[in-house]
């Protein structure tokens, strides 16, 4: 038989080696596993049995690894290591312990083995589960297309929502592959430990006899020399097997993530496309006798523990596939629970003044922001728990209760935020200049009504869910009912004009026109939960359970743009306050601090402009992000709203998109693509533009307030500034408005070149002007301020455009002169030849007198003034205007030769006189401007005053 053995296949078969065994155990005294000497002693184990052919003939049986492209089945890898646990009991230490570690990954390989074949089924299914959704999609979308919502359609979509949802119970498989793949890599990084290779394996033989001859004192023979080598070579090569069997292992995790991910992607469009269509169709019956039949038994399956214990079981379940989520859940809603009474402490602490005591109106607004983060807090513990339940392993008894926190969660933000306003030391309480007699009244009412809604709106979904299973829209419907009855009351307490406890906090956020309009939100409130009820009775219980979401969204979106917004203007007018007012800096002497005298607030013309334009910009987009939001709300349940935004044209762009070809190179694909442009893209366009237009204007004073006060720049580079940023930002509306409405230069390449000719021929003048302009900008022969003759006419260079330059004469005129003047004809910079020197003045006068007589009398006294030029003669400019008092600010032209500043220090001095006879004069004066000096290296030396608006 051994001869036999011997003749067909170089190794033993499974039976010659038990019988060798055997009998060599029987005929030594040491009882330990040898071949005879004679006997080359190669390990066989019988790869492929219990495998046969086609006609039922066992096939031949091979060793492990001969055949490298043949895997191993599982059930021949527990063959392995049964073989080499039998193999341990009777062999020499060394061999045992290499038995030992070959059984080991024999039974790894084995466990894998029917992992595949497990994942295999997993992946077979997964794929027709994604081919059946993606079929069931493109039917539904055909059908709508092609017939609308019909009734016959609109069964059709009921049933495949509960169809999609009783998918939903099954196992996650983005959870099941992602939590394998975690698992498995660890044990595939351990075979990467294990020496390999043919030279590695004897030199670890050797190494292994070596310390066993140390251990025993015997040295090692040729027999037992080979026995080691082959069982190395057999871990060797199962080893391998393990390897290519995890890689095959996780790229069939792989596809299996990644068909997940697509079915989880084609379900929610399947979903969005039901719920949109599927808002108006009857989701049951209507209530009959029938109903109050069932609601006995109804009410006698809640009082079972069933539903209890088998909640049990799933989260027992859930818990044991994925502690570490559970951990982190936990851990996040203790950190919340601490965050919420972090910030309720502070809240109280700011509406006791026990925090910020001094900050104004900082305080108002950091109270607010405090009263949304105390509001959220709890309502995003319920979204979490409800979150962690929908994902990973579920059932349809936790999926029931995952709907119930969603619902829960979101009436528990309704509640908190009216509940947090109203708080003692709360906003309302003590931050808010409206009496709110009732507050303490309203906020119990209110605390005591949101612990029957959050509850009662957990158990109505629950219960809801259930009732659709068991026995159908009887008892679920009745709580519903129910529910909608106390919140009508609720609404006739609250709202009721004149009488409800919230109407005070209503007029505190929205003011009058929100308390206008008291007796419309009265109604609404008040029958809006009564027809929920009579849609749900009339079977729409899916229907008003959507239109209940959307308005509850959208009574959240309207209370926190509430207090956003009131919070925005507090913060707005004291970070505008802190960018205009100038900075007083304490003075200290050997007394202590010098009490400064009071300043009247001034009100800059410059400011007030700005700040109401700001504000005009602020509204505009807040109305129309709110508008927005609820569009977005309601658009899915207003039947045929794409007839509202109809498709205008349609645009062809050519998109180049690049891909990699069989030799690993880059090649680009040129490919038409259509863009639709509808009414809604043409609105947002003309939105765009509107806002570039008023950014653009609002820059040159909102640059003015905030920058140029606070440097030192050359006003002609200001102005460059200012000119090319308005430029900017148009073009920049323009860009975005012209990509929205399917402008493309390829479509008007040939227009605007039409257009370039036109001009150049038929407006020479407006192009010889701007072209002036550009050179009056960046060349800068002369600048803002400057006192320049162009042909006839002399003034001071008030501003300067593209096209014109406007002069003011001394009889305060202003004066247009195209710039291709200052390219044409002879200008004449006085300031820039050296030959006058300005002196300019400050005083603040009470504001008794006309203006108009302020200015001829300092104009007067100046004139009088020795060293004084008549010509130019002396402006006068009413700078700003304050409650008490107002500022004029008086230059006067000097020749160059005579001292400036004994000219300034005598004229301020007659100026001041005058005014103090007249009881004119203010106490607080204004700090004096510096001398603007002819000569360009005095120009350099002295630091030119920081610009002040007129």
């Amino acid at each position: 038989m051994s001869g036999l053995c011997l003749a067909r296949c170089p190794l033993f078969c499974s039976a010659c080696l038990i019988a060798l065994t055997i009998g060599a155990a029987c005929a030594t005294a040491q009882n330990d596993f040898r071949w005879p000497p004679s006997t080359r002693p190669l390990l066989q184990v019988p790869v492929n049995a219990g495998k046969t052919s086609s006609g039922g003939i066992p096939l031949q049986n091979i060793a492990v690894g001969d055949q490298p492209g043949e895997a191993i089945s599982p059930e021949v890898a527990a063959q392995i290591a049964q073989w080499n646990r039998d193999l341990v009991e009777r062999s020499a230490p060394v061999l045992a312990t290499i038995a030992s570690q070959n059984a080991d990954l024999a039974e790894q390989l084995s466990q894998l083995g029917l992992s595949v074949r497990d994942l295999q089924q997993r992946l077979e299914a997964a794929d027709r589960k994604l081919l059946d959704i993606q079929s069931d999609y493109r039917s539904v979308s055909g059908k709508l297309a092609e017939y609308g919502l019909t009734p016959t359609i609109g069964l059709l979509l009921r049933h495949r929502k509960e169809q999609l949802d009783s998918w939903q119970t099954q196992d996650n498989e983005n959870h099941f592959a992602r939590a394998e793949l975690q698992r498995t890599q660890q044990e595939a990084l351990e075979l990467e430990l294990i020496p390999g290779g043919e030279g590695q394996l004897q030199q670890q033989a050797d190494q292994m006899l070596a310390e066993s001859g140390e251990a025993s004192g015997q040295p090692a023979t040729p027999l037992l020399r080979q026995q080691v080598f082959d069982l190395l070579n057999q871990r060797s090569r199962l080893v391998a097997q393990l390897k290519q069997s995890y890689r095959q292992y996780h790229h069939d995790l792989d596809r299996l993530d990644s068909t997940a991910s697509a079915t989880s992607a084609t379900t929610a469009e399947f979903r969005k496309l039901i719920n949109r269509h599927a808002t108006w169709i009857r989701s049951g019956d209507p209530v009959g006798i029938r109903d109050f039949a069932d609601a006995k038994a109804g009410i006698a399956a809640l009082f079972e523990f069933r539903h209890t214990r088998q909640l049990g079981r799933d989260l027992k379940r859930k818990l044991s596939d994925d502690q570490m989520s559970g951990i982190l859940l936990l851990a996040f809603i203790a950190l919340l629970f601490v965050l919420r009474w972090r910030l309720k402490s502070w809240l109280v602490a700011i509406g006791s003044r026990a925090k910020m005591r001094t900050a104004g109106k900082t305080r108002v607004v950091a109270a607010g922001a405090l009263t949304l983060g105390v509001a959220v807090v709890v309502p995003l513990q319920g979204y979490a728990i409800a979150w962690w339940l929908n994902q990973g392993i579920v059932s349809e008894l936790i999926l029931q209760v995952a709907s119930g926190f969603f619902a829960a969660s979101l009436i528990a933000l309704l509640v908190e935020l009216p509940r947090q306003l109203l708080r003692p030391f709360g906003m309302v309480d003590k931050h808010l200049s409206q009496t709110f007699t009732t507050r303490a009244e309203a906020f119990k009412d209110w605390s005591i009504a949101g612990l029957m809604l959050v509850p009662g709106t957990f158990a109505i979904t629950m219960l809801g869910q259930i009732d659709h299973g068991i026995w159908r829209d009887s008892l679920g419907r009745f709580g519903f009912l129910t529910m909608m009855l106390v919140v009508a009351g609720l609404a006739h307490f609250a709202l009721r004009p004149g009488k409800g406890f919230l109407c005070p906090a209503i007029e505190a956020f929205g003011g009058r026109l929100a308390t206008g309009f008291g007796h419309l939100w009265y109604a609404i409130a008040l029958s809006f939960p009564v027809l929920m009820g009579i849609l749900s009775t009339l079977g729409y219980g899916y229907t008003a359970s959507e239109l209940i979401k959307r308005a509850t969204w959208s009574a959240i979106f309207i209370m926190t743009a509430g207090v956003v917004w009131k919070i925005g203007q507090l913060g707005f007018q004291q970070i505008w306050r802190n960018l205009t007012q100038p900075k007083v800096e304490p003075r200290y002497d050997d007394y202590g601090l010098i009490e400064e005298p009071e300043i009247d607030e001034e009100v800059n013309e410059t400011h007030v402009v700005l700040k109401h334009q700001i504000g005009f910009l602020g509204q505009c987009v807040a109305g129309v992000a709110l508008i927005s939001c609820f569009v977005a709300l309601w658009v899915d349940v207003i039947p045929n709203m794409s007839l509202a935004n109809p498709v205008l044209w349609t645009v062809q762009d050519t998109v180049t998109s690049y891909a990699g070809d069989g030799q690993g190179q880059t090649v680009a694909h040129s490919v038409l693509q259509s863009t639709p442009v509808t009414l809604l893209s043409v609105m947002w366009a003309a939105a765009i533009l509107f806002v570039a237009i008023h950014v653009s204007r609002l820059l040159p004073n909102l640059f003015d307030a905030l920058v140029l006060q606070r440097v030192d720049y050359d006003e002609g580079m200001e102005h460059l500034i200012l000119v090319l940023g308005r430029c900017v930002l148009f073009a920049i509306g323009c860009f975005v408005a012209c990509r929205l409405i399917g402008v493309r230069w390829v479509t008007i390449q040939w227009l605007m070149v039409g257009i370039t000719i036109g001009v150049g021929f038929g407006l020479q003048d407006i192009v010889r002007n701007v072209l002036g302009g550009l050179v009056v900008l960046f060349a800068r022969p002369v600048n803002v301020g400057d006192r320049v003759t162009v042909g006839r006419l002399t003034g001071r260079i008030a501003s300067q455009t593209l096209r014109t330059t406007i002069l003011a004469d001394d009889d305060g005129r202003e004066l247009q002169i195209p710039n291709r003047k200052f390219l044409s004809d002879e200008v004449t910079n006085w300031r820039g030849a050296g030959k006058l020197t300005t002196v300019a003045i400050e005083v603040n006068v009470r504001r008794e007198e006309r203006p108009i007589d302020i200015g001829r009398m300092l104009g007067e006294w100046a004139s009088a003034e020795r060293f004084v030029l008549q010509s130019p003669g002396p402006q006068v400019t009413l700078v700003c205007i304050a409650k008490k008092t107002q500022r004029y600010e008086l230059h006067v032209w000097t020749e160059d030769r005579h001292d400036a500043r004994q000219l300034q220090l005598a004229l301020l001095e007659t100026v001041r006189s005058n005014l103090r006879e007249r009881n004119l004069l203010a106490k607080t004066q204004p700090t004096q401007p510096a001398i603007r000096h002819a000569d360009p290296d005095a120009l350099g030396d002295t630091p030119r005053p920081k610009r002040r608006s007129a």
